[in-house]
């Protein structure tokens, strides 16, 4: 077929024809051109400033391409274009050489180089330089350059300086600047030459550098930038939803999670088989399930057990398979869209992300059988787990069950420390003799592999458009371009017409398309971590590359506030404890028992989960399970295990004048009163004795939070009823004043899409307060409310305006904290009160101030307790100071 180029690569072509052209035929005036673009440039951006450019810079130039993007097309095309400009043949003493990062992906080249009728080879220093093919291509890795000959290593002598060099993935070896050996070697051999250099993340390998003068070779030497905020925003490649499991520590959560993990590949995969016909013009891939651990062989003690990162993944596997029931559980508590794990939002992470299961109405034991059949290639329950390593192919174990089809390969440096990793740890593992690669195999039509595990194995290189669904465990906790780089191995799409295209986008092109059901599914790839610290490096790659998610930067408006200065000539005073009084020292030791008076002490157990997606979720918040811990869950505690928690709380608190007894803490514990529990159901369901260490933990933590709302209490109530309290002074500097926030508001906005009346609303507010500031009069505003937010002017308050925003809005933020609706019911009802009863305040003076939380005035420091609102009432010459909570005192933790 004849090759249509897509607008970027034609663009990326045209750049680099047009440098050469000049680079040839114009080399004085090139150096001119862009020496003037650089004068211009540093005048305008000082700090930035470039040094010029030399004769010696011009010989290098690079492509700054997305993966999926066809850099390799644009490579071999490169090729020809100078073969073009030298008129068909190199000079003798010098050779076209391919620099790869490693092994595999110079062999790959070697197949792409024949594909596009390139003669080309690895290179073998035993060989002759003259028994090459005119034009021949010689590929090794920059990790076998030297400077003298080595076993393994040629030096970079023998290549001589005038060679045209093609480098693959070339930001490796860049973060080290410079003075990196592999930067070195690559100016070496093209010092005389010319050099294209290709890469997604060059970005990402400036930024990891400390070397500034890395940031300017990249920026004298890009020619055509075609990163992945352009890519993705024109269509191509998939959508993606990236979640992480920061602690995975609570087991159930952990296995719930995993389950949802291997439920996402299980939608993708049987819709696919499914469906195979309608998506065949949609050029959609066959999915596969990749998992990939920071380590292979490396061990730790994970849950009592020696593993490695691979080995913890395949005993995820391990127990699904086996334990039926409770996979079967999990399966439910999905698809119910209650799994207990909840986004920044309190929405449960996989609310509505399985449509396709939903729609296709099977209960979770039919599920849980059909993922057996579909992933594992199983069609019975109770098949056993075979680890088998491939004798005759390096690196390969295989997994299959009972004697089926094997449904996944693992694809390591050290298969036989695996293996025996893996019979430590109770698999059945064994050895065949084995010809044909299942991992080269992956790529071919009827391949019956469904999991690919490995260690960063998949990071370069890898050419395999199926994969749709990646794990990931502790990845990311170091690399950076590297999470970049994997992200790039499935996000790639073939799309309708090889148009490597999304769906969705592809219609707006040809509007004719009919799209299939549910092909964004198949056109979207989930990433799931277990402890991979890879959110923070990927967000930092989408702000950097401007790329759309869910997340977006917020909107940040600045609101200034009008002072009532009038205060500072009345002399208002707050509190504090009369002469330091300390209560640990001076009061009775109270032992810590259930009291009634105490407000209720609440517990959330579900679990927060980092969620990045470039797709909107209509997911609604949860409403959560409210439970008790019931006899069947207290009656195998460990109450010595509890009690000497406690105590060590009471010491880290220096709470030393408590007394703690093991059987008050049973008695509270059987006393269900004084606590609310927030739960998921299936999290109190008893399977096995490893529960009730869960259920210790809980405990704990409710005992140690009513720990501390009895010792406020108490130390409260003595310092109040026995102790007394000084008159403080109130001045400038009391933090109620926004001192901090220099006088104004900081309003975020989240989706300013979704709020472009509030955000209207809001600058309106603004002009009117400015210009009240600066006229000194008294606000007025013409919309006081709008949606979830108002605004009130309050003339007895210390400053205004008041800001309150509703309760459950998610996407406006306001610092400091705005009035919820019953604060602001109360200043409203205070502002009638004033207003009705004029007459009786004529001789007196009303001042009222919002107590900032944590910053404002605690005059019960230990306790934490900010009232709401303080109010200054003079008359008579003195002043009655009461300290307001619009919800009573009863519900503080005092």
């Amino acid at each position: 077929e004849p090759m249509v180029l897509k607008y970027f690569q034609y663009l990326s072509l045209l750049f680099v024809e047009y440098y050469l052209d000049e680079y040839f035929n114009n080399h004085q005036g090139l150096l001119d051109s862009l020496n003037a673009y650089v004068a211009d440039f540093n005048a305008q951006n000082p700090c930035d400033a470039c040094e010029p450019y030399t004769a010696g810079d011009l010989n290098k130039i690079a492509i700054w391409n997305a993966t999926g993007s066809g850099k390799t097309l644009i490579m071999h095309i490169n090729y020809y274009q100078y073969l073009y400009y030298i008129d068909g043949r190199l000079p003798e003493d010098s050779s076209y050489i391919l620099l790869t990062p490693k092994e595999g992906l110079s062999l790959q080249h070697i197949e792409e180089y024949a594909a596009s009728g390139i003669a080309a080879s690895i290179y073998d220093k035993s060989a002759s330089r003259w028994m090459q093919s005119a034009n021949e291509i010689s590929v090794l890795e920059n990790t076998k350059l030297g400077d003298k000959d080595q076993d393994t290593i040629v030096s970079v002598k023998r290549f001589g300086s005038r060679n045209v060099l093609f480098v693959d993935e070339g930001h490796r070896g860049s973060s080290s600047g410079k003075d990196g050996k592999w930067q070195k070697y690559r100016d070496e051999l093209c010092a005389d030459g010319f050099s294209f250099e290709y890469s997604a993340t060059f970005g990402q390998a400036i930024a990891a550098s400390s070397d500034k003068s890395l940031a300017e070779r990249y920026a004298k030497c890009i020619v055509f930038d075609y990163s992945y905020k352009f890519f993705y925003s024109d269509g191509y490649g998939k959508d993606y939803n990236i979640i992480n499991l920061p602690d995975d520590s609570n087991e159930l959560k952990r296995n719930v999670y995993l389950t949802a993990c291997l439920m996402s590949y299980y939608q993708q995969k049987r819709l696919y088989l499914t469906q195979e016909n309608e998506y065949t013009p949609f050029n959609v891939e066959n999915p596969i399930f990749v998992f990939v651990g920071a380590s292979v062989n490396a061990v730790r003690t994970e849950r009592g057990r020696k593993v490695s990162d691979v080995v913890d993944i395949l005993l995820f596997f391990k127990d699904f398979i086996i334990n039926t029931e409770d996979a079967t559980a999990n399966i439910e508590r999905i698809l119910s869209g209650n799994t207990g794990l909840l986004d920044s939002k309190n929405r449960d992470i996989f609310r509505n992300s399985f449509p396709y299961l939903t729609e296709i109405g099977i209960t979770p034991a039919a599920m849980y059988a059909d993922i057996l059949k579909t992933v594992f290639n199983c069609a019975s329950m109770g098949a056993v787990l075979h680890i088998e390593n491939l004798r005759g192919i390096s690196g390969e174990i295989r997994l299959r069950l009972g004697e089926n089809e094997p449904f996944g390969v693992i694809n390591v440096g050290d298969d036989s420390a695996l293996l025996g990793l893996c019979a430590d740890n109770g698999f059945n593992t064994g050895s065949i003799d084995f010809s044909d690669s299942l991992f080269q195999g992956i790529t071919k039509p009827k391949s019956t592999i469904n999991l690919l595990i490995g260690s960063k194995k998949f990071t370069e290189g890898w050419n395999c458009w199926r994969v749709s669904t990646m794990g990931l465990m502790n990845v990311g906790r170091s690399e950076g371009s590297e999470i970049i780089q994997l992200f790039g191995r499935g996000v790639r799409l073939k799309g309708c017409d090889m148009s490597l295209k999304r769906s969705n986008f592809y219609k707006k092109d040809f509007p004719e398309t009919v799209v299939p059901r549910h092909i964004g599914i198949l056109e979207t790839l989930n990433i799931f971590g277990v402890r991979a610290d890879y959110m923070k490096q990927f967000k930092e790659f989408l702000e950097n590359e401007g790329v759309p998610s869910e997340k977006r930067q917020p909107l940040i408006l600045k609101m200034p506030v009008i002072r009532n200065k009038e205060y500072k000539n009345k002399g208002l005073y707050s509190l504090r404890v009369k002469g330091n009084a300390d209560f640990k020292k001076a009061a009775a030791k109270p032992i810590l028992r259930f009291e009634s008076s105490l407000p209720t002490v609440t517990i959330d157990c579900y679990s927060k989960v980092q969620f990045e997606s470039s797709q909107k979720r209509s997911a609604g918040e949860v409403t959560k399970n409210v439970a008790v811990l019931s006899p069947e869950h207290l009656v195998f505690l460990d109450y010595d295990a509890i009690y000497s928690e406690l105590q060590r709380y009471k010491t880290e608190k220096a709470r030393h004048n408590v007394n703690i007894t093991r059987q008050d803490l049973k008695d509270l514990l059987r006393n269900n009163q004084w606590y609310k529990l927030y739960i998921p159901d299936d999290e109190l369901v008893v399977r096995s004795f490893e529960d009730y260490k869960r259920f210790e933990r809980i405990a704990v933590a409710l005992l140690k939070k009513y720990f501390d709302r009895f010792y406020y209490a108490k130390q409260n109530r003595w310092e109040s009823q026995v102790v007394g309290y000084d008159l403080v002074p109130m001045d400038d500097g009391n933090e109620n004043f926004l001192n901090e926030e220099k006088d104004e508001y900081s309003i975020s906005i989240d989706d300013t899409s979704e709020n472009e009346t509030a955000i209207l609303w809001l600058r309106q507010v603004i002009a009117e307060v400015e210009t009240a500031k600066k006229e000194k009069r008294l606000l007025s505003f013409a919309i006081p409310r709008q949606g979830d937010m108002e605004a009130i002017s309050v003339p007895v308050h210390l400053y205004n305006p008041l800001l309150c925003l509703a309760k459950g809005n998610l996407e406006i933020g306001i610092s400091p904290v705005a009035l919820n609706e019953d604060e602001l019911k109360f200043v409203k009802a205070l502002q009638k009160h004033i207003t009705t009863y004029a007459v009786d305040f004529a001789d007196k003076e009303l001042y009222l101030i919002r107590n900032r939380s944590k910053k404002g005035i605690g005059f019960f420091d230990d306790a934490g307790f900010y009232p709401d609102f303080i109010l200054w009432l003079i008359a008579n010459g003195k002043q009655y100071i009461p300290f307001i909570d619009t919800l009573g005192m009863g519900r503080e933790s005092i």
